[in-house]
């Protein structure tokens, strides 16, 4: 005990013969005593390191007054930062014990580091905090309205696809489409597609973004023609043609499956941090011969996830 007294008087002494600064010299100067364990722990007032000449004995520096910042740190130990604020011609102790990196958060006498983290490559040993970002993978749903040409004449489908997402970016999973209205003007259509479903989304990130949509799969048509006149039928036998009558009317009905493509462009804007809105053009493509089933295809879906 009374070599630290001496030691830590020897310091004082040391410090009262270096030639003071400036503010030093205006008398508006605290002193700060700082004891730190473990003792080879490296100490930092405002950003520049400060030696003790004894370790074993605490570091005692004259301050400014006004808020300082202290830190210290030390290998296999947890960093310690705080903030400390010096009154003219008073002194401020310290005592700053540093857990190992692997102990939980009690800092003894101690309480946990409030204070910014040092500033400057971390010093060889330092345990450096990294923050995680949340992940991104997870699932989409999605209902979606499709306006489009079918069989020379604009109509509407009703649908949804859904899926799972890589990285927020990648999408894979189905979806399924059906014909809201079934058109009668001496036909009659009904038509239902769906299949695989993928998406690649540029700017996932950001509060806009492009997306490539895009669905491969199946579908099926009925086409019936009714003949009111009661002279003629209309239905093609060679796709499935049944020709008959329907209340005294003779009718024809004809039935086809076929592939399907339906390549897209969309725009997605994001709503909050699990919903998009999202609109584009695209093109359906199949495999139907006997009508023309093909056209340009326009939607709005809202998506739900990730």
């Amino acid at each position: 005990m009374r070599l630290r007294v001496l030691t830590g008087l020897v310091g004082v002494l040391i410090a009262g013969l270096l030639p003071a600064p400036a503010w030093a010299q205006a008398g508006d100067t605290g002193t700060v005593s700082i004891s730190v364990r473990p003792p080879t722990a490296e100490i930092y007032i405002d950003g520049e390191r400060w030696v003790s000449p004894d370790t074993s004995a605490p570091l005692v520096v004259q301050l400014p007054q006004g808020q300082h910042t202290v830190q210290v740190r030390a290998p296999g130990c947890r960093s310690y930062n705080t903030s400390i604020n010096v009154h003219s011609g008073e002194a401020t102790p310290l005592n700053i014990i540093l857990p190992s990196a692997g102990a939980p958060g009690a800092f003894g006498e101690v309480p946990p580091a409030q204070g910014p983290p040092p500033q400057g490559p971390p010093a060889p040993g330092q345990i450096v905090q990294v923050s995680r970002r949340p992940t991104e993978d997870g699932f989409v749903f999605a209902t979606d309205v499709k306006i489009t040409d079918l069989n020379n004449r604009t109509t509407s489908f009703l649908g949804f696809y859904g899926g799972a997402v890589v990285a927020g970016q990648v999408m894979i999973g189905g979806g399924a489409y059906f014909q809201l209205d079934d058109y009668y003007h001496n036909n009659s259509e009904q038509m239902v597609y769906g299949g695989f479903v993928s998406e690649y989304r540029l700017f996932h990130d950001q509060a806009v973004g492009i997306t490539l949509h895009g669905l491969a799969g199946w579908g099926a048509a009925n086409i019936g023609y009714y003949n009111y006149n009661g002279d003629r039928i209309y239905a093609d036998p060679r796709h499935g043609g049944y020709n008959g009558y329907y209340y005294g009317y003779p009718y024809g009905y004809a039935y086809e499956g076929f592939f399907v493509g339906e390549p897209m462009v969309q725009v997605a804007a994001r709503i909050g941090n699990s919903a998009r809105l999202v609109g584009g053009i695209g093109y359906r493509w199949t495999s139907a011969d006997f009508q023309n089933l093909n056209g340009i295809v326009g939607n709005v879906a809202f998506q739900f996830g990730r």
